[in-house]
């Protein structure tokens, strides 16, 4: 299967730590990639510098086979690369389409649209078996809801590859298996998937390949 993503030698320094040593990682289109590993690891370090939220030390990313410069996350976006971290990025009293669309809000002469807004996002979310109502106020969302928001928000702004940062941390056994089926159904759709746990029993539920 074609690659989505491949990492080459990538390292990571902070002070008196060595986060990343020289890792490699490759991410093929339509799978579920699970990175597996303690707390510690380094796993995320690896997926802020994938999202543009560090800066590497030595190494290269590639997508679809072309080398990427990512320098910010606004690069990662423009570039197709979503993720959805542990702290949700959401502004509670606001709604649904509201936080989707915040940033690149469609407007109709200069004027916030939110009927057009709410339209897209709620054929975006049935595609995708999401089902979020645009309407709703993120604050009055369960935390399963609000995940499911973050989601629609970074597939919006044209996410193929998608980062789930410990998602499961946060939500119920029936959210969870709620998560997995969702994530089945995106990477059934094309999307390329990195899903970072450290518990064993959730990559045999969904992951198709393990790191």
């Amino acid at each position: 299967m074609a690659l989505a993503l491949e990492m080459r030698g990538i390292t990571k320094r902070f002070p008196g730590v060595l986060a990343n040593d020289h890792i490699s990682f490759q991410l093929e289109k339509g799978e579920i990639h699970c990175l597996l590993g303690e707390n510690g690891a380094g796993k995320t370090t690896l997926m802020n510098i994938l999202y543009g939220l560090y800066r590497p030390d030595e190494g290269r990313i590639f997508l679809d086979s072309r080398e990427a410069h990512i320098r910010s996350h606004h690069d990662a976006i423009a570039k197709g690369i979503g993720m959805v971290h542990q702290q949700f990025m959401l502004v509670p009293f606001m709604s649904v389409a509201e936080n989707v669309i915040l940033g690149m809000e469609i407007t109709r002469r200069g004027v916030l649209d939110r009927s057009e807004a709410a339209r897209r996002i709620r054929e975006f979310s049935h595609q995708y078996g999401l089902d979020v109502d645009p309407t709703a106020y993120v604050k009055d969302l369960p935390v399963g809801l609000q995940q499911r928001v973050e989601i629609v928000k970074a597939l919006y702004r044209g996410a193929d590859v998608l980062i789930l940062d410990e998602p499961t941390a946060v939500l119920t056994p029936q959210e969870s298996e709620e998560l997995f089926r969702i994530m089945r159904s995106l990477a059934g759709q094309g999307k390329s998937i990195i899903f970072i746990t450290h518990k064993l029993k959730e990559v045999f539920a969904v992951a198709d390949r393990i790191t």
